[in-house]
């Protein structure tokens, strides 16, 4: 079985060239647009805030896409299987954004980050609880991205099991933005925040609601 089908070539190959054009591109222009080590980690600084809101908003749409196919809401308009490879697609793209979050904490050095601290959770000396729901939820989307490129082989059933993974996995990564972004006190930051969260506890909802009445007696 192939990782990933022909639907899903285009999109992981742009992902992947966007992440290499984004990290060898950055590297080159911190270096010569700044001359000093802190306008370079101010450079990096700004990277990795945006690259860290970007990936939490895919992954509130990927799992919101989700949880709407889980609801039965795209069946009304029979748009299961558009809604299903954009969810793989977006998948593809939060990969690519998440490693240039990764990318930014580690070329930035007012904080240092080491790859330990960043791939190992409750090392960093950092507000280091934060971080470790960071790097869980970090664990917690590749284990979703890679068992659902796996479901024929590990069968429906395993996958839907692991699938209930996303839902903890966004309260991870929501509390790791919160209590660790230095900007989870801005009312933009808020917005951002609060508006998939909105979205997520509806369709928690009606998720539950669809689960109670197709339950057999």
């Amino acid at each position: 079985m192939e990782l990933v089908n022909e639907r899903q070539t285009p999109a992981l190959l742009s992902a992947g060239l966007f992440l290499f054009l984004m990290i060898t591109g950055s590297y080159g222009l911190a270096h010569v647009l700044y001359h000093t080590q802190a306008g370079t980690n101010q450079f990096f600084w700004y990277m990795e805030r945006a690259a860290g809101f970007t990936v939490y908003e895919l992954l509130a749409a990927s799992v919101l896409l989700g949880m709407a196919s889980a609801s039965g809401l795209w069946d009304r308009w029979r748009a299961r299987k558009l809604a299903t490879d954009l969810h793989q697609f977006i998948a593809l793209f939060l990969l690519a954004f998440l490693a240039l979050h990764l990318w930014g904490l580690h070329e930035d050095t007012t904080i240092p980050f080491s790859l330990q601290r960043l791939l190992l959770p409750f090392v960093s000396s950092y507000r280091p609880l934060p971080v470790a729901l960071g790097v869980l939820g970090m664990y917690g989307v590749l284990v979703l991205i890679l068992t659902s490129y796996l479901r024929p082989m590990i069968g429906p059933k395993v996958w839907r099991t692991i699938h209930y993974l996303s839902i903890p996995v966004f309260i991870l990564v929501t509390l790791h933005g919160l209590l660790s972004g230095t900007d989870a006190g801005s009312h933009w930051a808020l917005v951002l925040y609060s508006v998939p969260w909105a979205l997520f506890l509806v369709l928690l909802v009606l998720r539950t609601r669809r689960r109670r009445t197709t339950r057999p007696a």
